[in-house]
């Protein structure tokens, strides 16, 4: 079992920054490590030992599904072994998956090396570690940001979550954890997402569209005494969605013939 540690923003920070103060000889160095998934199992609790092996496992077999490349898919994929590495019970909870510190210790100290990888130099200055998905963004931590993906996606099992999400992208990460409504709803979001995915395909402004329309009718909507409940107010959020786009573009399309 983890024993979950916690490590806080100033001292994240500091770590990070020392990564950023090497030499480019010493940086090379620490890249050539960490693409070998080198990472001394000194600088983390032993309890981490078996979470780890199996997240790097996860990470590699992703990146041969993906041919090398950094995409939704490889997310997707480390997401889902991650939370079925950490599910929600007795042993870890919604409150401590909220606790950044508990990331920032497994993303700068557990799995710098695949937090790297995945997203690597950002190339601002003398910055060479992304700060943001390491540690300073609370929506954006790296690991952080796909289990509660997963959480808020989760359809029972791995392989049914997989089906409904695959056809997703790194965009929908974002928006789905960073538009929470009236906070996040656990059923409702799982029931948005398999509609979402059931009335497909989309593109990614359809997405957007989706949980800005939510975030807004919850203010005055109660999605569970709607007709239908929480489906059937998805389903009449992706109704909504789909005729203001068929609206905007007729009114495109007339615009283009007054303009010709």
């Amino acid at each position: 079992m983890i024993r979950y540690q916690k490590l806080s923003f100033n001292d994240a920070k500091s770590i990070v920054g020392e990564y950023d103060g090497y030499n480019d000889v010493e940086f090379q160095d620490l890249e050539k490590h960490w693409k070998e998934y080198d990472v001394s199992s000194s600088s983390f609790d032993a309890s981490y030992e078996n979470f780890r092996n199996a997240l790097v496992s996860a990470f590699k077999s992703a990146l041969n599904e993906t041919g090398g490349k950094m995409t939704y898919l490889l997310d997707l994929r480390v997401g889902i072994k991650l939370y079925e590495l950490m599910p929600p019970g007795n042993s870890f909870t919604v409150i401590q998956a909220n606790d950044d510190d508990i990331w920032r210790y497994i993303s700068v100290k557990v799995m710098p090396d695949i937090t790297y990888q995945r997203y690597p130099d950002p190339k601002q200055g003398d910055i060479r570690i992304n700060q943001k998905r390491f540690y300073a963004h609370t929506r954006r931590i790296w690991l952080k940001s796909l289990w509660w993906y997963i959480h808020l996606s989760w359809q029972g099992t791995a392989d049914t979550t997989f089906e409904v999400l695959k056809d997703n992208g790194t965009d929908n990460i974002n928006k789905l954890i960073e538009t929470p409504g009236r906070g996040y709803r656990l059923s409702l979001f799982r029931n948005m997402m398999l509609e979402y995915h059931r009335t497909g395909p989309h593109k990614v402004k359809d997405f957007a569209a989706f949980t800005k329309l939510n975030n807004a009718k919850c203010i005055s909507v109660e999605p569970e005494l709607t007709i239908g409940g929480v489906t059937g107010y998805a389903q009449s959020l992706l109704a909504e969605v789909s005729t203001r786009k068929e609206e905007n573009n007729a009114d495109s399309g007339n615009q283009n013939e007054l303009e010709s």
